[in-house]
């Protein structure tokens, strides 16, 4: 005899409860890591990018071709900017942003953190960058750095043919480990080690702009073809003659600076008083 059937009773909700405890309630759990996870990545373009633009209006550092006088960072203060200015939390923009040692506003962003409280950014060096300054690709650029060179020689005269930036900007975030097992069993924990996230920017620009007094005599001095006179020993040699026939023939001499280049000078009427 056939046995008749029974209705069963619970079968859904036993699915759903199985369902939940090894699915939806790990992703409930995994969404606002993943979220915490994705912030920090979009920080480290925003300061990858944020780095390679400040080299491109600011000389100076390690990845400067020549240390321009005038408007400079180096590049521990472009490290200190992006630190307070992309990865602290409402601390705004302030001046004395590239000398600052710490977070600035209410200290690092506030969502991140692990789930026992703890920051994920474990200290301020947690925010880590990196800048190239390359030569700008291309034939043209190696035809005017051959031209720069033969003027250099006879100027000084000099243009910056380093024009590719590049920065790369790396965040360290300091996670726990994951238990494995229902007892608590701390040998079974998955431990993942510390995560970085990277980006990297480059801005390619040729910043021919002059920057500062200094900057401009050495963009024009080279042009002058009577610079050659003050290279140090024709200089001295001339310096010498000049002396010489100023004060036995022509006093006139005397006050005569041949190739000297003067930058910044303007008419008195145009000057104030500070």
């Amino acid at each position: 005899m056939r046995s008749p059937l029974r209705s069963q009773h619970g079968q859904a909700m036993t699915e759903f409860v199985i369902t939940a405890v090894l699915f939806l309630i790990p992703v409930f759990l995994l969404v606002p890591v993943l979220g915490k996870y994705i912030d920090m990545k979009e920080q480290a373009i925003q300061g990858a990018r944020y780095v390679a633009w400040e080299r491109t209006v600011w000389y100076g550092g390690a990845s400067a071709s020549v240390d321009w006088p005038g408007a400079s960072k180096t590049d521990a203060e472009l490290r200190n900017e992006v630190r307070r200015r992309v990865f602290s939390e409402g601390g705004g923009i302030a001046a004395n942003d590239k000398s600052g040692g710490s977070w600035s506003g209410s200290g690092v962003k506030a969502a991140w953190t692990n789930r026992d409280g703890s920051a994920m950014l474990a200290n301020y060096d947690a925010v880590g960058q990196t800048l190239s300054n390359e030569d700008t690709p291309g034939i043209a650029n190696d035809v005017l750095n051959l031209i720069v060179t033969v003027a250099d020689a006879v100027g000084p005269f000099n243009l910056e043919m380093k024009g590719l930036q590049v920065a790369e900007v790396s965040v360290t975030a300091h996670t726990l480990p994951i238990g494995m097992s229902l007892n608590g069993d701390a040998s079974k924990a998955f431990n993942p080690g510390p995560l970085t996230f990277s980006d990297r920017s480059a801005v390619l620009s040729n910043t021919w702009s002059a920057n500062g007094a200094d900057h401009v005599k050495s963009q024009t001095q080279g042009l002058t073809p009577t610079s050659i006179f003050q290279n140090p020993v024709v200089k001295t040699i001339w310096d010498i003659a000049r002396i010489a026939f100023g004060v036995v023939a022509a006093p006139e001499l005397l006050f005569l600076e041949i190739g000297k280049v003067e930058p910044d000078v303007v008419p008195p009427d145009r000057l104030v008083s500070p």
